[in-house]
């Protein structure tokens, strides 16, 4: 081995390639040779390129962006959840109190790993129902390069945990294709999970493609076993390349919903809400005003009158919803919690000092999609909001526990954006786009504790971390110019360093935003508001009236909380912000708006093809639940070839969801048996089960799921070789597939299953050597 150590130590030279060739096209171009060859290696000079290396001086990154965090939930902006790590990285770094994101999801999680603006990079709206206009795609565009991918390429080590809500729906299965995984966007490795939200207790998880085995890890909620795993790879990054960057970027899908946290951390606020949402909200103003927050003279805004005031709720409804809170606070603390294990790692390990941390605290404002009363079960909730309330109040004690998909009533999430109007989903008002931010680099903050009032938005992190590290970065331009093949869009924010040192807020800026047909308009310290009146809970019919949108203006740089409309004092003004605001619409493939919801839209997506015939080959197959088939709504016959391996066998023969929202046709005991879950309430569970078991060894089972008419009643019939085993009615054929990344399942039920089964996450006690289904 001692030759192998000296041909190491003189493999060394003086310049790298890319000092000598420019960052502007990437990957960076190999250099030319500049040894000599000779007929033996003894005789030839070795040269002296090396591999990419990160610029000197580059630092570690760590980002952290939370799921539907309101603007005053966390202690560190004056809320009532105590979250010590966040406000830890904020004595140490810059809170930034005008710092805005697009108002949902997707969207938000392009324009945070890009910089450009969302409808540029091609994520208009939620990943899981593209279309096909250009805005829309779903997926992050070639020409709008990640963070990540820059990074990468020049010489950082790149990994991402948690919530990637950037793949299409249909192209989360292993079929592919790959390049809208985070694995395809430049990160070298990934855990985590690629839906819009997750179960805490049964998540849906995967190690860069693959799916990660349900009992891959202690049976820990998400949020610890990613920070968890965060803390392995940094340890291993750190083994493998001591002197080598890294970006590592969590973002563990918490506050969203389900609210679900350990019953420990619950318990530590036990009648903390007794008080309500108007009293929490005017409590946490005063601490906002006290902190700095919010400017002195900050008007508080009034409850919308669609969100009823606390004390016209009965007993039993300020019980259940007290109870939501207190999970949703216990949730957010155990999010700080393993936040401040990454941060202790670091530190312990000597990196700290020499990381940039950035806290991002929610994609949008907090969510009340949940409706005015809240919900134990959030995808049955939607758009109908029509939960028994005994059943919602008789589940208050399981709250928080992995038997329910909570979350909170809108009154909360009106609280938790203080001072500030509406939610989640309006891009038209602050509530919907303003969030806290906290930026920390040891040594490059004037005022450590400080609190900026600069403009910020989430497309201005890439420009910061390029700028961090030392990348070449010119304005208005594309920057790199081409990245594996792809010409460059130019970057749409702009970094924040500078502001470190000097916050400027009266820095210019104009900034559009642009969600389900709700807009608004940032320039120069005005704020253009276009409302269409559709609430956060409420989706549109696919086909009806145009909304009428209502135009409202405000002027921020005097009005934080956006409080005082001066439309009708302003005409002029109104105006102009009016042509600005289509222009940078057109600008930036906004158009078409679509003021629809997600259940109208995924209707939409999921209308059938017309293929007939489907065919799966074994078991251990499992497809997203909102691709095809459909197996809801319409009818179809399903023939499962079975081999058992006894006559007792148990397990999942076929299973759609969870149960949430779902159904299984599996074995118990051998006896074949269908149920049919519209939610956990018993009520809306129906059980079809034969008299007796199946044979062991070769035979068939047949599912006749027969709708009178599309998404009416429908009737289920079992049988065998042509043997009638069972029969039953449900009273209807349409359900949702509920819970994060819910899959069809064959010959098992992965993730949240839609039953108890007798064998561990329905693994069937046999083969399946293939499933036929036919539609009529």
């Amino acid at each position: 081995m001692g030759w192998l150590l000296a041909a190491t130590v003189l493999s060394g030279g003086t310049a790298n390639a890319q000092e000598e060739t420019g960052r502007a096209v990437l990957p960076v171009p190999t250099a030319p040779f500049d040894g000599t060859f000779a007929e033996n290696v003894l005789d030839a000079r070795r040269g002296t390129a090396r591999p990419v290396s990160a610029p000197v001086g580059a630092p570690n990154m760590f980002v952290m962006m939370s799921d539907d965090v309101g603007f005053a939930m966390s202690s560190a902006f004056g809320g009532p959840v105590p979250t010590p790590n966040f406000e830890r990285v904020a004595a140490q770094g810059q809170r930034y109190n005008r710092f805005h994101t697009t108002g949902i999801c997707s969207p938000s999680r392009a324009a945070l790993l890009t910089g450009r603006n969302h409808h540029a990079a091609g994520v208009g709206w939620l990943s899981d129902v593209p279309s096909p206009y250009p805005g829309y795609g779903g997926k992050i565009l070639p020409e709008t390069a990640t963070v990540a991918q820059i990074l990468r390429l020049n010489g950082y080590n790149t990994a991402m945990f948690g919530k990637h809500h950037n793949t299409p729906s249909n192209e989360r299965s292993e079929a592919g294709p790959f390049d809208a995984w985070p694995t395809g966007l430049g990160f070298e490795y990934f855990y985590g999970f690629v839906s819009g939200d997750s179960d805490q207790y049964s998540p849906m998880l995967y190690r860069g493609v693959q799916r990660a085995d349900p009992q891959d890890g202690p049976r820990e909620l998400l949020d610890k076993r990613l920070a968890d795993d965060m803390i392995r790879w940094i340890h291993n990054q750190k083994a493998g390349a001591p002197d080598k960057p890294f970006l590592a970027y969590l973002a563990p899908g918490s506050t969203h919903a389900p609210h679900q946290a350990p019953p420990a951390y619950i318990a530590r606020f036990k009648g903390k809400f007794d008080q309500g949402w108007d009293k929490v909200r005017e409590e946490t103003f005063r601490r906002q005003v006290a902190m700095g927050i919010v400017p002195e003279g900050t008007r508080l805004t009034p409850r919308p009158p669609e969100i009823p005031a606390w004390d016209t709720l009965t007993p039993a409804q300020k019980a259940f919803a007290a109870r939501t809170m207190e999970v949703a606070a216990a949730q957010l603390v155990f999010q700080d919690e393993q936040v401040g294990r990454v941060l202790d790692e670091l530190q312990r390990m000597g990196q700290l000092d020499n990381t940039i941390v950035a806290i991002i605290e929610g994609d949008n404002g907090a969510s009340a999609e949940a409706g005015p009363r809240g919900t134990i079960n959030e995808m049955r909730s939607m758009g109908r909001h029509d939960e028994a309330e005994a059943w919602m109040t008789a589940n208050l004690d399981r709250l928080g526990g992995p038997d329910t998909y909570e979350s909170y009533p809108a009154g909360w999430t009106w609280a938790m954006n203080t001072p500030l109007r509406w939610t989640k989903q309006y891009a038209s008002m602050l509530g919907g786009i303003r969030n806290g931010m906290i930026l920390s680099w040891k040594g490059h903050v004037a005022r450590p504790g400080s609190i900026c009032g600069q403009f910020s938005h989430l497309v201005d992190m890439a420009p910061t971390l390029l700028d961090a590290a030392h990348v070449p970065m010119p304005a208005n331009v594309p920057m790199p110019a081409n990245v594996l093949g792809s010409a460059q869009k130019p970057l749409d924010g702009r970094s924040l360093l500078p502001g470190l040192a000097s916050c400027d807020p009266a820095m210019p800026r104009t900034q559009y935003f642009e969600i389900g047909g709700k807009v608004g308009l940032y320039h120069d310290g005005w704020f253009l508001s276009g409302d269409d009146g559709r609430m956060a809970w409420e989706n549109l019919p696919p086909e009806g009236p145009r909304p009428r949108m209502q135009w409202s203006l405000y002027n921020l740089s005097k009005d934080f909380s956006q409080s005082i409309d001066l439309a009708a004092k302003e005409p002029e003004r109104l105006k102009r912000m009016l042509e600005l605001w289509q222009q940078e619409a057109r600008r930036n493939n906004v158009f078409p708006l679509d003021h629809r919801f997600a259940m109208a839209r995924a209707v939409a997506a999921m209308r059938p093809s017309g293929r007939k015939q489907f065919t799966f080959w074994g078991k251990d197959v499992s497809i997203p639940s909102t691709t095809e088939p459909v197996l809801i709504g319409r009818s179809f016959t399903l023939d499962a070839d079975l081999r058992l391996d006894t006559a007792s066998a148990s397990g999942a023969v076929v299973a759609l969801g969870s149960r949430f929202g779902g159904w299984s046709l599996y074995l118990d005991r051998g006896v074949p048996t269908f149920v049919w879950a519209r939610s956990t309430d018993p009520d809306e569970i129906v059980r079809v089960r034969a008299a007796h078991a199946l044979p062991q060894g070769a035979t068939t089972l047949r599912l006749r799921f027969a709708v009178a008419k599309p998404g009416g009643p429908a009737e289920i019939a079992l049988s065998t070789g042509g043997e009638e085993l069972a029969r039953g009615s449900l009273p209807t054929s349409i359900l949702t597939p509920a819970g994060g990344g819910e899959t069809l399942d064959i010959g098992r039920d992965l993730g949240v299953t839609v039953t108890d089964y007798p064998v561990p996450h329905g693994a069937i006690e046999g083969d399946i050597p293939r499933i036929s289904i036919t539609f009529d």
